[in-house]
Parts: structure tokens; C-alpha cells; sequence
């Protein structure tokens, strides 16, 4: 009993020191409420003008890749050297009418050409560099990842000068080649111009079109299609000038001779030494030779052409190659392409030879047992723009505009070239007087350009404007309905709440400001939902102030006591000891509930949780500063008998018969001396009544149902079997993730084309990342990872094969077809193999996949080695491939996740060195679903951790702490469950929606306190808590609702499923829980009055006694005049 009792002591000082506490500053702020009014003022007026410093965030990584995860580092490593993920550009064609029906093939295949053909052909913007006065005209191939010419392959006419060796000996060699075969014939051939040579590459792209001959009929320039270019018949067939010219060097050696001569001649008019001019001549000769044989390779022209195919044909055509490609030997220095050629075999492969992942490009496929293909519902051309920080696009951009820019400059650029995109398809897509709407009537096309992610963001980005000012509108008529009187208009408030709002208002406007201030980004739901959330939350406190003020200036007993000043003191001293620490614990519960809920890695959840955290704080600062002595003056004009403002038209200043209070309002003197001896928490002041219709309907209707043990039983059982359904919908029924159909707008290009493709296109590229190693002497553990990868047929198709489309592939077959190397090369040869093929016609479609350093200074060098610099090293490289099956499903890419780092980490610890990883988009956007109920558990769990502690803190009550606490918990496990039933998933957004919930359905602790703070049994205390707090937490709910109702109205469906549904959900989620379920559990296990309350009431009831003894006391006949003469109660009001 003695640490009992000392800890019940303690505990009612601590709460008379509160109450105290609060209680003086109403009496301050009933005396001198313009000064807080003032500071407060100036101090949230001030953080306004942190809004200059505005700056929104709409790139899509920096929202959604979390921090803190591995993904992270990998991420920056990655960013670092490849400057990031390439830019996306992707159109796709299915049926019009069902987009799961088997196309017309070749009928779909033109409709794509006739779609992206003039992106690359005709499409062109004419960009003026900063600074600049002169647009510069760029076209697709400036901005898309395509291989660079070397300078032994580009036009000119002096190679001594010009440096193009090979360009200029294939056509020397060509034209010998073609001059001897046609030399009796009568028909002359087309040769080479003098001066040939190749400028530009195709862009590197993904097509159907690649599998037959109509792949080149865009984007294959010039100088490229005049290596097919068809010379007359000969009697063994009809052939191309690239085709003669290979096959006669590969017989005779005539032309190499001639080149040989002609190249002496050129050595001796530049006076260089025979000695020296021999052994660069005969390296020259077998360039040119090599050099053939490659030329030999590319193109189009072996391949059949798809026209007059039918669409069991082109699909048969298909498999045959997938089959092929899948039998075909797995060294590199054995390419498939020489035997597709001379063999007219059915291959798809890129222009110059290599596998593609055919099956990548091709939508709503359907196989038969054998695996082969039997249908194909869609087509799409994806490419990749590189990233505007990648260092090789970013030294070519530079140097065709003659400037230097800045990232963010190169990215506008980017974004500009896509816009033009936009333009160019979105009529198409809309079968806007072209051959949709004609010739391809009964086909549909779709797209998606890389800025199209940002462009969303950026526009779900901007304030919604007029569904705030409906916000506003709608909350300001319910709080005017709520507080109005027209029947004693004095006690009618509808213009401090209004005032209220006007502060919650300034509240959100200055949290924005401070959170601009101090660097946190503005996301979509900054401008989307932080404006509706902060405007419900807000007023509810105003609502719960303003009501328990009214209830004390209607009571007769308490006005009884005055002496006609119309300073509030008494009031307002019980009104902030009553409510004061109710507001500064919900305050706190949903500070915690937001501040927690931050630690979601997510950036965009984190930055919502700070502005909303901000912004609540300075609403409570407002409150306390500026809303209080508001009120206080609200409470003046009540005590002197003025009407509502909002009423003057109607009534007037004063109503007829309204008491005329003469006391002076600085009559300090009068004030004090009643106040004196004025004990906030005598209990004799605990009956007020509550005089609106809802508290008649509570007190006589609604509390009373809990005297009856039969309707609290079926409360509790009501209650435990819907929160088992919502476990087992929560838990087993909810899935995670959230897709890009779920964020886009609705009937956008964006909407459209993720709904059409997210599950028809299942496919991702992903890429094996090599860090910092000892490449040279790595091969064989670089191989093996690789090799163990390939196993995991995950990749669409088998072909091309991992180490086939990777950079150690093409290195490989280099150095097999130039120095007779196997692999892996000799460790001591490495370094000078990767000098010779960086620059050869195998080594530059590769460059996008490597990252080189200085040697010695660690400072980043072009890999693209034209200099031969000795010092250059290989220090990181990618190799991209087509994981299958994964669309935009959650779990697909989890699997692909973890089984395709098991390997990757095994090999690792293997060779006891971090020599690879994985990346990709699937592991940028997806890692976050890998610890969802890891992130879930602890935002939840800390949540409630710090609601405990607010409550303990405030309500003086371990056994009510943990009953709220359970409560809150319960509520969040029933919202959880009806996250499926309305159809969201678990992600970042409704995870910290589930924190929130704890903080925000705290609000019912409001009942909680009035039950700690009244005497009488416990059914009759819950009923006295309930007369008092329901109608203002009613209202609460009510602001809520109509405050965030307009987000039904917002464009974007993510905005109205996780915010209005949600919160609607929880709202009465949790007001049933906090006024139905909690009221039945405190009759039954509910702790007593606190002790200090006790200790109070029998102080009242001695000075009654005391007061009966001497009749003469004026307050006690001023009481019993008010008592005799007041209307009937009909209920009670708790008191502190």
C-alpha cells in the first residue's frame, strides 16, 4: 500500500500540476489575449514565406526507390559509371477490339513500321543550345543508345588525314572485287562512291520486324544500304555488293594485292619509311579483310521478308529461329549469323548478327506443351534514349552542339525530344486523320515515353485548386450548421469556428513554408492530399475546444457565480484544463503516428510524413497561440450579450431582452478576486449540461443502451468475428505492390498502355553488374557467374545467351578472330586485346556497357579508346538481359529477385570478393515488397509504442493505456482488411496510411479521460463520457469526412483509393471501436476514478457542508438561485 499510495500521490500532483498548468493560460489568454494572438501570428506568418523556396520532385526514382536498402548503394554504383537506366521508349499494336486476339501478323508489323518509321526517318527538333543563337537540328539517332563509328569507318577521302583506314580500303577492295567479276559482263555494277564511309549506326531497338528482311526499311542508313545494294545477276544467282565482295577476297587475294600497292603508294608520297610503312600496311590489309567478313554480317537482306506470310507462317518462322538460336554452339567465337546467311536459315537477329530476345517483343502469347509459340496477340518496338548523365552521350551531345550542359539541361533536352514523340504518336493513338483510322482501322496502338512516368507525377503534382476550395466551402457550411443558434443567437459560434478554420488554414500554409524551408521536397501528395488530411485533422480540435467552451457559458451554475465581468476566466481556465491536455494527446498520438510512420525508406511516404508531421505541430502552436485566446474573445462577446457576428444581418448586435453587462473588460481587479479560491477540478462543477439535440439523443437514447449487458455482449462478439474476417482478408488476402494502371489517369496515353501491356509484355531487361575488380585476372570467375545464371531460364528466350549479347562475348570473339586467342585470354594479353577491340566494329557495340579509368588517377576515361591510351582501365561493366514472365504482378519479380541474388551472392562469398550484382528497374521498384510486413510491423509497432506513451503520459492510467492501445490496434488490423475489400494493396502509400491509423483513431481517448475524471459506477461514468464527448468527436468525424469528400473528385484513382477510402474507412472503423466497443470494455474492466479526482470530491462535499452550515455565503445562494431556476438536465459533463 505504500508505493501504491505514493505512486497514486504522484500522480495527482503530476495532473494538478498539469491541469494547472493549462488552467493558467486560459486565465492568461481570457485576460490578455492579444498578445499570444499577436506572436502567434507573426511566428506561422512568418514560416509562410518559406513557400519561395518551393521546389517539387517528379523524378520517379528519387520518389519510389527507398532509402537505406541495398538497392541504394547498388543504385549509386550503378548511377556513377552508367549515369543510370537508360530512357525507355516503347509503342505496341494488338486488336482493337480484343487485345488478347491473334493478330493479323504482317498486317501489325506494317502498322508498327508506318508508327515508329518516321521517328527515326522523318522526326526532328531543332534545339538552340544555351547560350546560343543557333538551333542545332537533332534527330532520334542523337539521342538513342546506338554503337559510335569508329574513325576507321567513317567517310572521307585522304585516310592519312581523315584516319579511315578500313572505310576507305573497303571501297578500294569492293571496287576491285566488283570490276573483276563484272569484267565481261556487259551490265555494269553500282560501286562505292569515292569517299565512303558510315556516320551514324542504327539505333540499338527491339523489333519483330528484325526477324525478316522489312527490319531495315527504317532507321539503316545510307552508307549501310549501299553495302546491299543488288548487282546484276550471275549464273550461280543474284547477290549484293557486300556478298560479292567477301566472298572474292575470301578466294583471291588479287584485290588485297592491289590494296597493298595502292597503300605503298600512299605511304611513299607521305615520305614514311618502308620499314615502317610495311608492317602498318599489311595491318591495314587485314583490317580491311576482318573488316569485310563483319560487313559480310550485317544487314537485312538474307532474311525473308514477311510480306505475303501469313500469320501461321510468321509465328512458325519464329520458332524455328527461337530454336535454332536455342541449339546453336554457346562459344562466342562461333557466331550464328555466317550459317543463317549462307544457309538462308530463319534467324532473328540485330543488324550486325547478334541473338535478340525475340520473345520480348511480342504480347499475349500463348504456347502448346512443346513450348513453342501458337499465338501472339501484340507486337511492340521498344528502344532505349540514353540516360542524360551517361558520360558517352554525354561527350557525343556535346560535341554535335559545340557547348557544354549541364545535367539538368541535357535532361530537358531528352524531355523536349519526347515531347516531340508525344506528338508525333498521340494522333496516331487517336486515329487522328491517319491510316488508324483508315488502313489499320481495326488495330490500336499504344506507347510510352520515358518523361510519360514524369509527366504524371508532375501533373498529379499540382494543387487541386477548386476540390480545396470545395474542401473549405464544405467543412465551413458544417461547422456553421454545427455551431449556429438561432435561437439565442449569443450563444451561437459559428464565427470562431470559422476563425478556426482560417487558422488551420494558416497552419498548413505555414507548415508548407517551413517544410520548403528547410529543403524537404514537394511530392504529388503534398499538393494532392496534405491539404485535405491537414484540414480535417485541424478542425476537429476546434470543434472539440469551441463545444466544451459553449457547454460552460450555457451552464447556469457556473454563470451564477460571477459578477457581471465579462472577462471568461472561470471559462476559459475550464475549458483548457478540461480539454487542454485531450488536444495536446491527440496532438501528440498523431505526431507520433506521422513521425513513425516516416520511418518507411520510401521517399515519397517519408516526405508526406514529415510535411503532415510539420504541419501538425504548427497547427497545434496555432491552436494554442492564436485559436485560444480567439476563443477567449468569442467568450467576451457571449458574456456580454452580443449576437453571433455571422447573425447581426438577422439579429442584430444585441437581441431584444439580451442583459447589458456594464463590467468594465480590464477590470482586472473584480476578475481576480473571484477567481482566487477557484478550484478547477471541484466536482460540483461536473453536471453541466449539454444543450444541443445530439446531447439530449445520447443521454437519453444512446447511453443508456450500456446498462444492458445482453448489447455490450453483442458488441464484443460483433466486434471479435469482424476482426477475425479482416485478419484473415488482411493477411492472407491482400496483395502487395501497386502498378502503373493504379497511378496513371484514367483514359490517359499512360492509363492505356499500362493496361494493356503490364501483363501482355511480362518481360524486363536486368543487368549483371561488375564492380571494381582485377579484370584480367577475374574472367573465369565473371564466366562462371554467367554461367550459373544462365541455368536459371529466366531469360527470354535461352538466346541470346548471357555471355553471347555481353561485352566479355564480343571481346572474346575478337580476340578469336584477330589473334587466335581462346578464352578467357591470357591475363597479360588483356588489357591491350580490350584497346584493339574497343575501337573495332565488335568492340563499339559494347562501349554503352563498360566504364574505364585512368590507371593511375582513378579520373574516368572514354572507353571508346581512339588514342590507345596504355593507362586506360576497365573499371565496372553491365550485361543487359530479358528476365521473362515478370509483368507488373509482385510476386513474379520477388521470385526473380531473390533466386537471381542467391546466385550472385553465393558466387561472391565464394570468391570472397563482390565481384557482380543484380539491377535493374524489377530491383528498384520492387526491393520495397521484399520486408513489406518487416516495414509494416515496426511503423505499426513504434506507433503504438508512442501513442502509449502519449496516453500514459496524459491520462495518468496504465490499465486505460493499454486498452487504448489494443483498441487502436484492432482498428488498424480492421483497416488492413478492408484495404482489400476496396481494392488498394500494400505498398508505400497504404503502409504508412496503417501508421497513421493509430495516431488518428486516438482521438477517442477524449472518452477515455472523461471516464478517468467522473465518479459514480462505471456504467454511469461511461454514460457521463459519453454524454460529453460523443457529439464533438461525431463532429470530428463529420469535418473529417466532408474535408477530404472533394479527393473523390481529384483525377488520379491512387489519390481517391488511398486517402478518401482509406481514411473513410478508418474514420468509422475507428469511431465505432471508440464509441460502441470501448464504452462496453470500460464498463466491465475500466479502472477507477483517479485518485486526485477522489481526494477532490470529498473537498467539495465538506465545503457543501460547510456551506449548509452558513447560509449567508453568497456563492453557495447564487448557486441554488441558478439550480432552482435551470431547465431539466439533460446530461452531465465530466470535469478535470
Amino acid at each position: 500500500m505504500g508505493v501504491h499510495g505514493s505512486f497514486q500521490r504522484a500522480v495527482g500532483k503530476y495532473h494538478l500540476w498539469m491541469n494547472n498548468a493549462f488552467s493558467s493560460y486560459g486565465s492568461y489568454v481570457a485576460r490578455k489575449p492579444l498578445v499570444p494572438l499577436f506572436l502567434g501570428i507573426v511566428l506561422l506568418g512568418g514560416f509562410c514565406f518559406g513557400l519561395f523556396r518551393y521546389s517539387k520532385e517528379t523524378d520517379l526514382e528519387k520518389l519510389w526507390v527507398e532509402h537505406g536498402s541495398r538497392v541504394v548503394e547498388e543504385k549509386a554504383f550503378y548511377d556513377a559509371r552508367f549515369g543510370g537506366i537508360p530512357r525507355q521508349e516503347i509503342v505496341a499494336i494488338v486488336s482493337k477490339d480484343d487485345p488478347d486476339a491473334q493478330l493479323d501478323l504482317a498486317h501489325a508489323m506494317d502498322a508498327l513500321t508506318y508508327s515508329i518509321g518516321p521517328l527515326f526517318d522523318n522526326l526532328t527538333l531543332d534545339y538552340t543550345p544555351p547560350g546560343g543563337t543557333k538551333s542545332v537540328q537533332l534527330g532520334q539517332s542523337d539521342l538513342c543508345v546506338r554503337p559510335l563509328v569508329p574513325p576507321t569507318l567513317r567517310p572521307g577521302n585522304n585516310p592519312l588525314v581523315d584516319n579511315n583506314w578500313l572505310s576507305w580500303g573497303f571501297q578500294r577492295m569492293s571496287t576491285c572485287a566488283l570490276n573483276t567479276t563484272f569484267a565481261a559482263s556487259p551490265v555494269k555494277p553500282t560501286f562505292l562512291p569515292v569517299g565512303w564511309g558510315i556516320s551514324k549506326f542504327p539505333c540499338t531497338k527491339l523489333t519483330p520486324m528484325d526477324c525478316f528482311r522489312e527490319g531495315g526499311s527504317f532507321d539503316y542508313p545510307e552508307a549501310l544500304r549501299q553495302l546491299e545494294t543488288p548487282m546484276p545477276p550471275l549464273p550461280t544467282g543474284n547477290f549484293t555488293l557486300v556478298d560479292i565482295t567477301a566472298s572474292f577476297i575470301a578466294q583471291t587475294n588479287v584485290c588485297s594485292v592491289a590494296l597493298t600497292s595502292e597503300l605503298e603508294g600512299l605511304f611513299t608520297f607521305a615520305q614514311v619509311p618502308a620499314e615502317q610503312a610495311a608492317p602498318q600496311i599489311a595491318q591495314i590489309v587485314a583490317g580491311v579483310e576482318s573488316q569485310t567478313e563483319s560487313f559480310f554480317s550485317w544487314g537485312y537482306r538474307w532474311r525473308r521478308p514477311y510480306k505475303g506470310m501469313s500469320s501461321e507462317e510468321i509465328i512458325n518462322h519464329i520458332n524455328t529461329a527461337v530454336k535454332l538460336a536455342d541449339e546453336w554452339d554457346t562459344a562466342p567465337s562461333h557466331p550464328q549469323v555466317a550459317t543463317c546467311i549462307t544457309e538462308g536459315l530463319p534467324c532473328c537477329l540485330t543488324w550486325f548478327g547478334l541473338h535478340i530476345p525475340i520473345l520480348a517483343s511480342l504480347g499475349s502469347i500463348d504456347y502448346n506443351e512443346g513450348g513453342n509459340v501458337t499465338k501472339i496477340g501484340g507486337i511492340r518496338w521498344g528502344q532505349n534514349n540514353y540516360h542524360e548523365a551517361q558520360p558517352i552521350w554525354a561527350d557525343y551531345i556535346e560535341g554535335v552542339l559545340g557547348v557544354n550542359l549541364t545535367r539538368k539541361q541535357r535532361k530537358n533536352l531528352h524531355r523536349k525530344w519526347e515531347g516531340r514523340m508525344v506528338d508525333h504518336l498521340e494522333p496516331l493513338r487517336n486515329r487522328e486523320s491517319n491510316l488508324f483510322g483508315s488502313t489499320y482501322d481495326d488495330l490500336q496502338l499504344e506507347f510510352l515515353t520515358w518523361r510519360s512516368s514524369q509527366d504524371i507525377i508532375s501533373d498529379s503534382a499540382k494543387t487541386p485548386i477548386w476540390q480545396i476550395v470545395l474542401s473549405v466551402i464544405l467543412t465551413s457550411l458544417y461547422a456553421y450548421l454545427a455551431f449556429i443558434n438561432v435561437k439565442r443567437p449569443v450563444h451561437s459560434h459559428t464565427w470562431v469556428v470559422l476563425t478556426g478554420l482560417s487558422v488551420v488554414t494558416l497552419s498548413i500554409l505555414s507548415g508548407f513554408g517551413f517544410t520548403a524551408m528547410i529543403g524537404i521536397k514537394f511530392s504529388p501528395l503534398a499538393g494532392g492530399v496534405v491539404p485535405f488530411l491537414a484540414l480535417g485533422l485541424g478542425i476537429d480540435d476546434v470543434f472539440v475546444l469551441v463545444n466544451i467552451m459553449r457547454n460552460y457559458l450555457e451552464d447556469p451554475r457556473l454563470q451564477a457565480m460571477g459578477s457581471g465581468s465579462i472577462i471568461p476566466e472561470r471559462e476559459m481556465r475550464l475549458t483548457l484544463a478540461l480539454a487542454g491536455p485531450s488536444v495536446i494527446l491527440t496532438t501528440f498520438s498523431v505526431l507520433a503516428a506521422f513521425f513513425i510512420s516516416s520511418l518507411n525508406p520510401m521517399p515519397i511516404s517519408q516526405w508526406f510524413c514529415w510535411q503532415m508531421g510539420i504541419t501538425a505541430s504548427l497547427h497545434t502552436i496555432g491552436l494554442i497561440l492564436i485559436f485560444m485566446p480567439i476563443m477567449a474573445i468569442d467568450a467576451r462577446r457571449v458574456k456580454a450579450g452580443i449576437n453571433d457576428p455571422n447573425l447581426w444581418l438577422v439579429h442584430g448586435y444585441r437581441s431584444k431582452g439580451a442583459p447589458e453587462t456594464v463590467a468594465a473588460v480590464k477590470d482586472d481587479a473584480v476578475a481576480g478576486d473571484e477567481t482566487a479560491n477557484f478550484d478547477v477540478n471541484d466536482p460540483s462543477l461536473q453536471e453541466n449540461t449539454g444543450s444541443t439535440v445530439i446531447s439530449r439523443w445520447v443521454a437519453s437514447r444512446y447511453a443508456p443502451l450500456f446498462e444492458s449487458n445482453i448489447f455490450k455482449i453483442c458488441v464484443v462478439l460483433i466486434s471479435a468475428a469482424f476482426l477475425a474476417v479482416m485478419i484473415y482478408l488482411g493477411f492472407h488476402k491482400v496483395e502487395h505492390g501497386l502498378k502503373l494502371s493504379d497511378v496513371t489517369l484514367a483514359g490517359s496515353y499512360q492509363n492505356t498502355f499500362a493496361k494493356l501491356t503490364e501483363e501482355r509484355f511480362p518481360n524486363y531487361d536486368v543487368a549483371i553488374v561488375t564492380r571494381e575488380i582485377d579484370y584480367p585476372n577475374r574472367q573465369t570467375e565473371i564466366l562462371e557467374i554467367f554461367s550459373e545464371l544462365q541455368k536459371k531460364k529466366r531469360w527470354a528466350p535461352a538466346q541470346p545467351r548471357i555471355l553471347e549479347s555481353s561485352w566479355m562475348g564480343g571481346l572474346y570473339l575478337f580476340s578469336n578472330s584477330t589473334a587466335n586467342v581462346s578464352y578467357p585470354v591470357p591475363p597479360q594479353a588483356f588489357n591491350q586485346l580490350v584497346e584493339g577491340w574497343s575501337t573495332s566494329s565488335l568492340g563499339i557495340f559494347s562501349l554503352q556497357d563498360m566504364y574505364c579509368e585512368h590507371n593511375e588517377t582513378g579520373l574516368p576515361l572514354s572507353c571508346f579508346n581512339v588514342e590507345r591510351n596504355p593507362n586506360l582501365r576497365v573499371a565496372a561493366t553491365k550485361s543487359v538481359m530479358f528476365a521473362q514472365n515478370l509483368g507488373a504482378n509482385t510476386k513474379p519479380n520477388l521470385d526473380m529477385i531473390r533466386d537471381t541474388r542467391s546466385v550472385v551472392d553465393s558466387l561472391n562469398d565464394k570468391f570472397g570478393e563482390k565481384i557482380a550484382y543484380m539491377y535493374g528497374y524489377p530491383f528498384l521498384f520492387f526491393e520495397q515488397y521484399l520486408h513489406s510486413y518487416h516495414d509494416l510491423y515496426l511503423v505499426v509497432g513504434l506507433a503504438l509504442v508512442g501513442v502509449f506513451v502519449a496516453i500514459t503520459v496524459f491520462q495518468f492510467s496504465l490499465t486505460v493505456s493499454i486498452l487504448i492501445c489494443l483498441i487502436l490496434l484492432m482498428t488498424d488490423l480492421e483497416v488492413y482488411g478492408f484495404v482489400y475489400i476496396i481494392g488498394a494493396k500494400l505498398n508505400a502509400l497504404s503502409l504508412v496510411n496503417l501508421g497513421i491509423v493509430i495516431g488518428m483513431s486516438a482521438e477517442f481517448t477524449y472518452l477515455a479521460r472523461s471516464f478517468l475524471v467522473v465518479e459514480g459506477t462505471k456504467t454511469e461514468r461511461v454514460r457521463k463520457a459519453l454524454e460529453w464527448t460523443f457529439e464533438p468527436l461525431l463532429h470530428g468525424f463529420g469535418t473529417q469526412f466532408v474535408a477530404t469528400f472533394p479527393l473523390l473528385f481529384v483525377k488520379y484513382h491512387a489519390f481517391r483509393l488511398y486517402y478518401f477510402a482509406m481514411f473513410t474507412v478508418m474514420g468509422i472503423i475507428g469511431f465505432f471501436n471508440g464509441f460502441v466497443l470501448l464504452p462496453a470494455l470500460l464498463t466491465w474492466i475500466g479502472p477507477g476514478t483517479l485518485h486526485h479526482i477522489k481526494e477532490a470530491s470529498a473537498k467539495a462535499k465538506q465545503r457543501a457542508v460547510d456551506a449548509n452550515a452558513n447560509p449567508t455565503q453568497t456563492n453557495g445562494s447564487k448557486v441554488e438561485q441558478a439550480e432552482s431556476e435551470s431547465a431539466p438536465s439533460n446530461g452531465t459533463a465530466p470535469h478535470t
